[in-house]
């Protein structure tokens, strides 16, 4: 049974200062997006069906994994190391700690053997060591690391959120696992592919993606439709605001995109079943923590509106 809980150590004026200063780096920065023209949520083809708040350990969630019998999720920097499993409501029903540090973890995804947890968030652009937790889902407390670095990676001039070489969104996927960058200079979505037994690589996009009205901040596959579903968001003068959900093609073709209005920083999604989306929002100054459940008109819907 796994019963080891934890709460951040940091205080929560110190939360809300970095995440109001966040907020204002992120405006300057994103704003020229707020113009990019999507389909808001509750348009008749994602509607909203159902909001939950989620308990203080997870005010700072950042990524999100949904498998056969449960739902994953993980806490981002200055947080403990630990695995969250959490029920249809996000209450936590289960934790353990999955490595002996979290620097700042980003991402979860799964395959039938392994959870992959991504320490790879990078603002500043200055990390030397950028990881993947491998854990064996058959004995948590086991893991191995993944550890690689970009092409041109330059981190001595780098500048925080003015470039492209962070990473919030991490999908696995056959033999491979799929990287989605969070790129804060160019605003080009860079996708890479990791080899998931090679355990240092140096990594090249295998393609870029424009058009997209914000940076991304989570993924999932979707074997349903044979599809990738990303998130992110861009921002206002005020702080972090009109989130998005977009479709990949299996090519990684844009093929639409969808607003959000109403919620904040979207984090983590994972694709629940062949008509919902599950997504978790991280706490700021103007809204609380949240898994959020969204259902998806069917493609002939879609295609007929």
């Amino acid at each position: 049974m796994l019963d080891r809980f934890h709460t951040p150590v940091r205080s929560e004026f110190s939360k809300l200062s970095r995440r109001m200063s966040r907020s204002f780096a992120l405006f300057v920065l994103l704003f020229p997006m707020a113009c990019s023209t999507t389909t808001t949520a509750n348009s008749g083809k994602l509607t909203v069906i159902a909001e939950h708040g989620l308990m203080a350990e997870l005010g700072e969630t950042s990524g999100l994994i949904c498998t056969a019998d449960a739902q994953y999720t993980i806490a981002d920097s200055g947080n403990s190391p630990t695995l969250y499993r959490i029920d249809d409501k996000g209450v936590i029903i289960e934790s353990v700690d999955v490595a002996n540090k979290n620097h700042d973890w980003e991402s979860v995804t799964a395959d039938d053997k392994y959870f992959y947890i991504g320490d790879f968030g990078n603002n500043a652009g200055k990390r030397k060591e950028l990881l993947i937790h491998k854990v064996n889902r058959g004995d948590l407390t086991h893991d191995s690391l993944i550890t690689f670095t970009y092409d041109n990676y330059d981190p001595k001039n780098n500048q925080l959120y003015a470039h492209d070489f962070d990473a919030e969104a991490m999908v696995a996927r056959s033999d491979k696992l799929v990287l989605f960058s969070k790129s804060w200079l160019t605003k080009t979505l860079h996708v890479y592919h990791l080899d998931k037994q090679a355990a240092e690589q140096q990594i090249a996009p295998v393609i870029a993606i424009e058009g997209l009205p914000g940076i991304v901040t989570g993924a999932d596959w979707d074997p349903f439709h044979n599809r990738y579903v990303v998130v992110g968001y861009n921002s206002s003068a005020f702080g972090i605001v009109d989130p998005f959900i977009a479709f990949l093609s299996e090519d990684y073709s844009l093929m639409d995109s969808f607003t959000l209005t109403g919620y904040g920083q979207v984090e983590g999604l994972c694709v629940k079943s062949e008509d919902e989306i599950w997504l978790t929002q991280e706490n700021s100054p103007f809204s609380i923590a949240k898994l959020i459940k969204i259902k998806i008109a069917s493609l002939a819907k879609s295609e007929a509106q």
